[in-house]
């Protein structure tokens, strides 16, 4: 709970000023606090809405902890002359009502003024009090408070306190006005001052013969520090939001590194289904079998030197029978047709799944959270290269589909090497005349083997002039055994053999010889059908065949195409979120009057913090609290403090679904974040800052004595100045966070006031002076009598 404010306690702002004064409050408090509540409405609305208002600050009062009696603070500002004559008598008497029908347990009416712990300050906004229309003035105060010594329903009016548009310094502008009584909310309400006796007895009521109006006199040197914590994070949020912009704005870059941020896509192998996937395969060999193309070929090509043309054929039936035949359909191709159909559509699923989750890839290998979108640039070329390279492909596809339109007449059937195979086949010499060639040549080789191994066996004659002696007849030895003699079959068996060798030998040569052709024909025509069955075939159906894969590759890669440039438009929609969150950021600075320049330390902070007047400045210069808001983050250095914006603001869904910093209020809770150091220290911390503000308060307090003085002299009916309660008394508020160079700067003030140390971080000084218990008819007697002011030039002493 925040301990500046004590109490439950509401600001009231009635009328156009009065909203002016609760804006104004707004922009210098620390931070909301549950005891504290704010409402600005026109006089006829308070009872409805102060009365939710009353049940939450009260309810968070009993539950504070705190021993003690329950209170509340209701401090409402208006102008005297805004609205109609009974504007302020109605707000009053709607919020006695309502505390006195809804709260008259908790508060009790009949207690003396000294015990209520229920007030109502009213801060009331009044002309100079001695021109014509201060009689309508004090005419609605004087309505007022017969009101109030009349016994209302609720005694809960304590003080009408006076702010004068025209003190002995001067007439104050419509701005000061504001300001003042937006410093005496943060002085009474917001300084943690509340039960200190200087501001508590101010905020008791009045003794019951005590009048009920009362001058304060106020003039305060601040930091707006709501003001400036909205600046630093709107600033904080501009600086991260650039870094982002200037990383997705690179130009171009190489085509290498284009492709390789890409790489994740494989787009290379979407289409593969429909090339020589397995689709592609089932729609080309349905095709195929449907156009009655032999499908089952030899793997060896095996011809003898024997093999007559009939043999051949029949060992070879496929090779032999036409590439294409065309026929009717039948119940079951029909059924496998449909089959290959739905093939095909799951095909076409699984390449548009492929090309989403190569889109995938990319992202999340690239584009991820923790990738700082730096590689945008060239992801997005990347998938305009791929895009480009799909377009070519339809390109040459498109060509390819005319030249399968079904319109043009059918060219005649491929059938490969089928002539040229039959040519073969007829040009092989016959059988019976390569078995008498070869008989031939075997008698040939017999007759001349046997005779001349004959020739060689046979014993040559003796010479001549020899003399062949009588062979001697042995009378005494046995006659000799007949038996086959191998020598004289050895020549006619080597003949055989030599005749067998010839032969076969000249049918084996002749034979190969005149069949090469064929074989090689047989071989040509083998590769050329497996080639057309795997294209489906030769005939119409393969036709039809590949010009429905043709349109498969063709829709697909459309389709791919259309996927990548959604995804394109995707980058460009995240460039323009980041471009349009940096605007808008640039934006809520030039709304608060801040240019931004190059670095944050250098912003221009003057026009944020007003350019000051008569009772109302700037604690310390606009370059020291630039530089020490930049001082004040979390993470020091851009490059970092964007990835982690980055991060924090990434969609739940990636950038497939949703863009990042896309929202703005997790954009303000993420910069609110990073300057969240500034309120754990306050500026008067710095040792620049607080120096600086001691010299500013030397400089605006030597005026005080002047400025701090009430609109008038209230006079008795005889005529005799009225002193009222505390004529005169002030104080001091300022934040201790900076005691030790303030104390010296107010040291040196001519006007001593005693000073409150508040509590708050605030910087923050406040000089009050208040003069209590008149009643209007004495504020009018002393009006009357009041000559007009001599105007004091701004920044006179």
């Amino acid at each position: 709970m925040d301990a500046a404010v004590s109490y439950p306690t509401v600001l009231l702002g009635l009328g156009r000023f009065g909203h002016e004064v609760i804006g104004r409050t707004l922009q210098s408090l620390e931070a909301s606090s549950p005891l504290l509540g704010v409402l600005r409405c026109e006089p006829s609305g308070v009872a409805a809405g102060l009365q939710p208002l009353l049940e939450e600050l009260l309810r968070a009062g009993r539950g504070s902890g705190e021993r003690r009696d329950q209170r509340l603070d209701v401090i409402a500002f208006g102008a005297a002359l805004q609205g109609g004559d009974d504007d302020l008598l109605t707000a009053c008497e709607q919020a006695a009502r309502l505390l006195a029908e809804g709260y008259g347990t908790m508060f009790p009416p009949d207690r003396p003024p000294e015990q209520r712990t229920a007030t109502l300050h009213l801060v009331v906004q009044v002309p100079a009090l001695s021109s014509p229309r201060a009689s309508v003035v004090f005419a609605r105060l004087a309505a007022l408070e017969s009101w109030a010594r009349a016994r209302p329903v609720f005694p809960l009016l304590a003080r009408i306190w006076v702010v004068s548009q025209q003190t002995a310094a001067g007439t104050l502008t419509s701005e000061e006005m504001v300001s003042t009584c937006a410093s005496f909310a943060l002085g009474m309400v917001a300084s943690g001052l509340r039960t200190e006796d200087e501001v508590s007895r101010r905020l008791a009521h009045p003794a019951r013969d005590e009048g009920l109006v009362s001058f304060v006199s106020l003039a305060s040197v601040e930091l707006p520090e709501s003001r400036l914590r909205t600046y630093a994070a709107a600033r904080a949020a501009y600086d991260g939001l650039g870094v982002l912009v200037e990383r997705v704005q690179q130009p171009g870059t190489d085509a290498t590194l284009a492709m390789g941020a890409v790489s994740a896509l494989q787009a290379d192998r979407w289409l593969a289904p429909f090339v020589e996937g397995q689709a592609a395969q089932l729609s080309r060999r349905l095709a195929a079998e449907l156009s009655r193309s032999p499908v089952d070929l030899p793997a060896e090509i095996r011809v003898g030197p024997l093999d007559t043309p009939e043999e051949i054929r029949a060992n070879h039936s496929g090779l032999f029978k036409p590439a294409s035949v065309e026929t009717s359909p039948t119940t079951v191709d029909q059924a496998r047709t449909d089959e290959t159909f739905r093939a095909l559509d799951r095909a076409e699923a699984e390449v548009a799944t492929s090309v989403e989750q190569g889109i995938q890839a990319v992202f999340d290998a690239s584009l991820g959270p923790s990738s700082g979108l730096s590689q945008l640039p060239s992801v997005e070329q990347g998938l305009k290269r791929v895009i480009a390279q799909l377009h070519d492909e339809q390109a040459q596809e498109d060509a390819a589909l005319r030249k399968l339109d079904p319109s043009q007449p059918p060219g005649p059937p491929v059938d490969p090497h089928r002539e040229e195979l039959e040519k073969a086949v007829l040009e092989l010499p016959s059988k019976r005349m390569a078995l008498a060639a070869a008989a031939a040549l075997a008698l040939a080789v017999l007759l001349g083997v046997s005779f001349g191994t004959l020739a060689v066996m046979t014993p040559a004659s003796p010479p001549g002039g020899a003399t062949i002696s009588s062979p001697t007849i042995s009378t005494t030895a046995p006659p000799a055994t007949q038996g086959f003699d191998w020598r004289e079959a050895l020549p006619w068996i080597l003949g055989v053999l030599a005749a067998a060798g010839a032969g076969g030998g000249w049918l084996y040569f002749v034979g190969n010889h005149t069949r090469k052709e064929v074989r090689r024909v047989l071989k040509l025509r083998r590769d050329a059908l497996e080639s057309l069955v795997s294209r489906g075939g030769g005939g119409r159906r393969a036709k039809q065949a590949e010009l429905q894969l043709v349109v498969r590759r063709k829709r697909a890669r459309r389709g791919a195409i259309l996927a990548l440039e959604n995804t394109v438009a995707r980058l460009q929609a995240v460039r323009h979120a980041l471009l349009e969150a940096r605007d808008r950021k640039r934006q809520e600075l030039l709304a608060l009057g801040v240019t931004p320049a190059v670095e944050a330390r250098l912003d221009d902070l003057g026009p944020l913090l007003g350019a000051g007047g008569l009772l109302h400045s700037s604690l310390v210069p606009p370059e020291v609290i630039s530089r020490w808001i930049a001082s004040r983050r979390e993470i020091s250095e851009d490059r970092v403090w964007a990835d982690r914006l980055l991060e924090g603001a990434w969609p739940e869904g990636g950038l497939l679904e949703d863009v990042p910093c896309g929202d703005a209020a997790r954009i303000d809770e993420l910069s609110r974040r990073q300057v969240q150091p500034m309120a754990q220290r306050s500026v008067m911390d710095d040792q620049e800052a607080g120096q600086q503000a001691a010299d500013v308060l030397r400089d605006f307090g030597s005026r005080m004595g002047a400025v701090l003085a009430p609109p008038c002299q209230p006079l008795n009916a005889h005529g005799d100045p009225v002193l009222g309660v505390r004529p005169g008394e002030g104080f001091v508020i300022a934040p201790s966070a900076g005691r030790d160079t303030l104390d010296a700067g107010l040291r040196d003030v001519p006007t001593r006031l005693p000073i409150l140390w508040s509590p708050s971080k605030a910087a923050r000084v406040i000089f009050l002076r208040t003069w209590e218990g008149f009643s209007v008819e004495e504020m009018s007697r002393g009006a009357r009598a009041t000559p007009q002011p001599v105007v004091v030039p701004r920044g006179a002493r």
